[in-house]
């Protein structure tokens, strides 16, 4: 496991919770196709991102929204060892646009 710097419980956690849910997703489905955004593995893992609740239950908030959930979860899938040439190749093309 990576050490940080910072010594925020409550980051360690939000971090921890993250690696968890993105550690979990597997590469390509059953059929043996890379996952896509429309696959129920992929639809699952963006939802438990984005339920992911920083702070307390009177001062809590929910930072990951749609667009970061797809971006962790493609970014997981194009840098794994094992990476399909597809994720990694989307992965380059969406941010070679947003530079």
């Amino acid at each position: 496991m990576t050490i940080t710097k910072a010594k925020s419980v409550c980051f360690k956690l939000f971090v921890r919770e993250i690696d968890d849910i993105l550690s979990k997703i597997h590469n390509k489905s059953v059929d043996g196709d890379p996952l896509t955004e429309n696959h129920p593995e992929w639809f699952s893992a963006r939802e438990r991102l984005i339920s992911i609740k920083v702070g307390g239950p009177h001062f809590g908030t929910f930072p990951i929204n749609f667009q970061l959930a797809n971006h962790l979860i493609l970014s997981e899938l194009a840098h794994r060892e094992n990476y399909c040439k597809e994720h990694h190749d989307e992965y380059i093309e969406k941010m070679r646009l947003v530079n």
